[in-house]
Parts: C-alpha cells; structure tokens; sequence
C-alpha cells in the first residue's frame, strides 16, 4: 500500500500570532480553508492544583491543506485574524507533505489519552505543606494525576514518600 496515494495533498504552514491558534483555526475554517494544529496534554500547577491543558504541539503554527479550493482563495490568508503571515520559500508557500501531516495525526491519537507530566523523574523538588514542609527531595515517580513518589535523603538512604502532586513545587 503507497501512502503518498492515500494522502495527496500538501499542507502550507502558516505562522499565528502568539496564542491565537484556536482563533485562526476558526476563522480560516470559517472560509472554507482544511486546518491542522496537533496538540497534546500537558500538566501544569495553577494554585496548588494540578490541571491538564491541550496545548499546540508547534505553538504559533497551524498547517492548511493546500487543495485546489486553499489555491484560489490563498489572497485571505494573511488577512485572517489570528494569522501572522503564511510562510514561503522565496515567492511560493513552503510545502509539507500530506504523508508528514497523516503521521502527526496518527501519533496524536496514539498518544490523546497521555499527558506530559509537570515534573520529571529526578528533578529536584521542595514539599510546600504538611510534615515535610520546606524539605527538598528528588522527584521519582508519578502515580496519576494527584498522586507521586518522591526521594527523601534520611541518614543517607533515599526513602520514598508518597504524597500529592499539589504539595510540591519546583526548585
């Protein structure tokens, strides 16, 4: 089976203002343009809870799908709210493969269900409430959303702890 067949489209790539993604998306979708932004989950600490966001994989990029209706209308695209500029080599629209764009899509929803963790095995920590306040420890183990495993240094063994996420800060 030849992939290149399944997928004959290229995709134009177009520069977005800074966090205007969704907004572009909309609008250019509102012209009649095919987009593509591939996104994924990543966890991020917002007053002391731990919150997953979807997030553009290429922040401040989107992909548009260069079929003969995108060739006609390709005047509209840098007049689009959210849209900074389409990008080029030299006077042309840079062009991605189709097979490039399938194979994002297929690792997004390979991937839909994961989500990027906020801290990372063996960094460096501090606990922020409870017993072990103002301690720092290392970083081992998430266990879920709330739940993680970190390092304690006591008499020179490394002791693990489990407590909530929402507990610890970077250091």
């Amino acid at each position: 089976m030849n992939n290149i067949q399944n997928h004959p489209h290229d995709w134009w790539v177009v520069q977005t203002k800074p966090q205007s993604e969704t907004r572009a998306i909309r609008e250019l979708n509102n012209q009649g343009f095919i987009t593509y932004c591939p996104k994924y989950r990543k966890e991020s600490l917002r007053t002391h809870q731990m919150k997953i966001k979807t997030i553009p994989l290429f922040p401040m990029y989107i992909f548009i799908q260069a079929n003969q209706d995108a060739k006609k209308n390709i005047h509209v695209i840098r007049s689009t709210y959210g849209v900074n500029m389409l990008l080029k080599t030299g006077e042309k629209p840079a062009l991605l493969s189709g097979q490039i764009i399938h194979n994002l899509k297929e690792i997004e929803v390979q991937y839909k269900n994961d989500a990027d963790s906020y801290f990372k095995k063996g960094e460096s920590v501090k606990i922020t409430e409870g017993l072990y306040k103002g301690l720092e420890a290392i970083f081992h183990l998430d266990n879920g959303l709330e739940r993680v495993v970190v390092l304690l240094e006591f008499m020179n063994k490394k002791t693990p702890l489990y407590m909530n996420k929402n507990k610890l800060s970077k250091t």
